[in-house]
Order: C-alpha cells, then structure tokens, then sequence
C-alpha cells in the first residue's frame, strides 16, 4: 500500500463544509508548472463519494482519484498514492530526474501547507463553473441524472426527506445566476427543504420541425 501522506491541511475546509451543510469543497493550487485542482463531494446519503478526493492535473488534463483514510473529525487525512499516480503528478510538473530525485513525500507536504483553511460556497461554485469541460466525463459520480440539465424549477419535499447535494449540485454549473446568487438559492432551498427539478434538452432536429412550404 505504500506509506501514508498527509492532507490534513483538509481539516479546515472539511470542518466548515460539514458545519455549514454544504459538503462540496473546490480550490486549486499551483506549485512549479503544475496545477492542481482539488474536488470533494460528499453527502451522507452517498457512499460513492464518501471519503474521495479528486484530484485533477489541469496541464495534462487527467484526473487522480484517491480515498482518504483516516478520522476527518479529528483532522486526519492520508493518501496513498501508487507508481502510475506519482508518475502523474510528474508529468504535471514536468519534472525531470537527470540531477535531483522527485520527493513524493515533501511534494505533498508543500502542497498540504498551501490548502486553504476557509472558502467561500460562491469562490467554491465559480471555480466549478470555470472547470466544466474538465469536469464533463466525471459528472455521473458528481451529479444526480448527469443528462438532466434545464432546469424546471423548485420542488418541496415532506418531512420525511432532504433535498440530495446531487441534485442541487446542478446548479452550480447550468445556473444562470452569479455564483453568490447560486450559493444564497442553494442556502434558501435547504431551509425550506426544497429541491430542484431537471429534465433534458429538447433538441431539435430537422425531422421535427414541420415543413410550411405547403
């Protein structure tokens, strides 16, 4: 499995996501010519992005996805990272090992420095929005009924069920709003314990639309 390495830097973040019940963390931090995209979605209702980082290389365009052990509670967060994951984040950084072996180890101690102890909901949406191309072919594991994207609107549930981060998570990236009207929407849904309604584009073709040329 290889030694553990330390993210515990996530512990503020994480904290104030959970407090706040807004279980979606987003920033990015740049070291060398590398830029790394950080991504955890979360939710209790979702075992399939319970303790996920997803770590996207923004210069070679590929996407780590790695599982943090540990207790998130009390602020600890460890990687495992394999040969053909370091050998990612290597070409991320262009780093060639003529004269100077790569450390993996002060690599991510470095980059655990630089995490971000607070962020915004609305820095949080505004980085997603600006990612979407590079989020595309993940969004089955980030949203509810990835294909639904127009929105038809609000849906209020009974007091037996809670709107799902999933499917409000769409809002984030095909809302038309500002992302701070997003976030203060979002905040307004869960307090009346809505939810929204998504359905797919209607696309037209040329088979349905009539012909008026008589």
């Amino acid at each position: 499995m290889g030694t553990g390495l330390s993210l515990n830097g996530l512990a503020g973040v994480w904290t104030e996501a959970v407090k706040r019940n807004e279980p979606t963390i987003t920033f990015e931090l740049r070291n060398g010519r590398g830029r790394f995209l950080f991504l955890m979605f979360f939710d209790p209702e979702d075992e399939s992005t319970k303790d996920k980082l997803l770590l996207f290389l923004q210069n070679s365009r590929q996407m780590l996805h790695l599982k943090l052990y540990g207790a998130h509670r009390k602020g600890d967060f460890t990687i495992y990272l394999n040969e053909r994951e370091i050998d990612q984040i290597k070409r991320e950084l262009a780093v060639t090992e003529s004269r100077n072996p790569f450390d993996i180890a002060r690599f991510i101690e470095t980059l655990n420095h630089g995490i971000p102890t607070s962020r915004s909901l609305a820095s949080k949406i505004q980085l997603l929005q600006a990612n979407k191309s590079a989020l595309r072919p993940h969004l089955p594991v980030i949203l509810d009924d990835h294909l639904k994207t127009e929105l038809v609107g609000p849906m209020e549930l009974d007091e037996t069920r809670r709107p799902r981060e999933k499917t409000l998570r769409k809002l984030y990236l095909y809302g038309t709003q500002s992302p701070e009207a997003a976030a203060s929407y979002i905040e307004t849904l869960k307090k009346r314990n809505c939810t929204l309604r998504w359905r797919e584009p209607i696309r037209n073709t040329e088979d349905s639309i009539p012909d008026e040329r008589g």
